[in-house]
């Protein structure tokens, strides 16, 4: 996977799934078969973990046998494609204008806001917003640099302006005691930085107080899915909001620059629609 360039966090995902399935199993390497990765697939599937995170991990498993394979280690992949679990193709969900306000009116901390918005008005991932740090902020610009980001491409997003007061307002309250150039901290414990899972985890805290089902995902499909409302006027079309989230998965993949609340261009028509469609009082 090295002599491949993968990135670091991709090679600590896969060690990770693979000690999720050696921990399960006492077979010896070379003795492994089909039927102990049936245990384990089984194993996932009663812990109620999805489809497309089993399939992540048989994944690293077959890439892990083929390079035991390609050193002589093993004989064999205990792995077959019949293995691989059969996904469903779901349609994007969007929050209306009044979950978004339901969700940010239990929002208090300036931060916290700022990193929410970053998902809802730029797209962000949440990995890109736990590595955001202070040198990334070009204020004179109003934008973010991307570094490495997913596929290791380099990008840079324009922000919105409640975006930009939000980050102002945070980073004053930032701990002097943070050793790091990060952005957002954990407020439990100020010398840490804010984790990927410390992050998911507000977002369940929110949503739950705001009575409303709420993801990380959900928050980046809502900005897709105001752009399809936009051409299309007052009905989000479902299909054409699936195509405009795969677009901007496509432009995060080539590191193209990225327009503030909307990821279009600043001067297309459809970004201001949107931005309407979206406006929120965060005063």
């Amino acid at each position: 996977m090295q002599r491949r360039n993968y990135s670091g966090h991709t090679l600590a995902s896969y060690r990770l799934d693979l000690q999720v399935f050696f921990a399960g199993v006492d077979t010896p390497l070379d003795q492994l078969s089909f039927r102990d990765v049936d245990r384990f697939i089984g194993h996932q599937h009663h812990k109620g973990l999805a489809p497309t995170t089993i399939n992540r991990r048989l994944h690293a498993l077959k890439h892990f046998f083929d390079c035991l394979i390609e050193r002589q280690i093993v004989g064999g992949n205990p792995l077959k494609p019949s293995h691989v679990l059969r996904r469903g193709s779901t349609l994007p969900r969007r929050w209306t204008k009044e979950q978004i306000e339901q969700f940010f009116a239990q929002v208090q901390h300036a931060m916290d806001r700022a990193l929410f918005l970053l998902m809802l008005r730029c797209g962000w991932r949440v990995s890109e917003v736990a590595q955001l740090k202070r040198r990334d902020i070009d204020w004179s610009q109003q934008a973010l640099i991307i570094e490495q980001g997913k596929g290791r491409k380099d990008r840079r997003v324009s922000l919105s302006a409640d975006a930009v007061t939000c980050l102002r307002e945070g980073l004053k309250q930032r701990p002097s005691c943070m050793p790091s150039e990060q952005v957002c901290w954990n407020q439990k414990q100020p010398y840490r930085p804010l984790s990927i899972t410390a992050i998911q985890k507000k977002m369940e805290r929110y949503a739950k107080a705001a009575g409303i089902a709420a993801s990380c995902q959900r928050v980046r499909q809502s900005l897709c899915l105001q752009q399809a409302g936009a051409r299309r006027g007052d009905g989000v079309h479902q299909r054409a909001a699936r195509a405009c989230f795969n677009r901007l998965e496509r432009a995060v993949g080539k590191g193209v620059e990225s327009a503030g609340q909307t990821g279009l261009c600043e001067d297309h028509p459809e970004s201001h629609a949107t931005e309407q469609s979206l406006r929120v009082d965060f005063g």
